[in-house]
């Protein structure tokens, strides 16, 4: 791997994420804004683009990133070849976005497409205002505080989170939840960036989210995985999406088990 600057890299990754915030806040806090669907029925407003708008030129214009690529929810990739390459997602939970449920972040990753890893990760949540911050090597930390995953437990004590009722059915996997369900009482959706955030932070055990971007994951295998956390992947019953399992080591392994995963 090149020889790169992930401490300022990571600044940078932060910076990206929180910048476009207040932006997106007031689009939060207004009474209307238009919601358009994309081709997979998922919602897509105007605050999506101008966010993505602002971390692209944030990113693209610094000279510590020259040269990178970016691919981004709302916009695609418009250059290919370079080996790093950012993921952004501007605002991820559209859905809560615009129903005024104020779960949902702006996420930022750096991965090396030579090496097929992620460097670096940042989950910011404009709402909340915290941000979720790790690179390779240096930790995980929300606003300079060090983050750890839980603690083992059993699963019956155990918080864990998923997606989606919906994304479990768009891939066929109900017996999944119903599985996750019956074995699992303190089973939540924490739905989104904000469901990763919770494992990152220790405050749920674990997650099993299905039918994800990898601009989605990419940032959470970081901050998880520096947290002293795992993460699974795998491709979806979707195309080109994929399901992923993290949070703690030992209730990772136990529900892999559980649900064959």
């Amino acid at each position: 791997m090149d020889t790169l600057d992930l401490p300022a890299l990571l600044d940078l990754a932060v910076n990206a994420a929180e910048t476009p915030s207040p932006q997106i806040v007031q689009w939060f806090e207004a009474d209307l804004l238009a919601v358009e669907h994309k081709g997979d029925g998922s919602p897509v407003t105007m605050a999506d683009r101008e966010a993505e708008t602002t971390i692209r030129k944030i990113l693209s214009e610094h000279p510590l990133a020259a040269g990178f690529d970016i691919l981004g929810e709302e916009y695609g990739q418009k250059e290919q070849g370079a080996r790093y390459r950012w993921l952004v997602d501007p605002i991820d939970g559209t859905r809560s976005f615009v129903n005024h449920i104020p779960l949902f972040g702006t996420i930022v990753a750096l991965e090396d497409t030579v090496e097929n890893t992620t460097l670096l990760g940042v989950i910011h949540l404009p709402v909340l205002k915290r941000t979720y911050a790790a690179a390779r090597g240096l930790g995980a930390h929300c606003d300079g505080d060090a983050l750890l995953v839980a603690s083992p437990k059993s699963l019956k004590d155990a918080m864990i989170a998923t997606g989606d009722i919906a994304q479990f059915i768009s891939i066929g996997g109900e017996r999944t939840y119903q599985t996750l369900s019956e074995h699992c009482p303190y089973l939540r959706t924490y739905t989104d960036c904000f469901g990763h955030a919770m494992v990152v932070s220790g405050a749920v055990s674990a997650m099993l989210d299905p039918a994800l971007n990898p601009w989605d994951a990419m940032a959470t295998q970081v901050l998880v995985e520096e947290a002293g956390g795992t993460m699974l992947m795998r491709p979806s019953a979707i195309p080109h999406k994929i399901d992923v399992l993290f949070g703690t080591p030992e209730i990772v392994e136990e529900l892999k088990k559980l649900v064959e995963f």
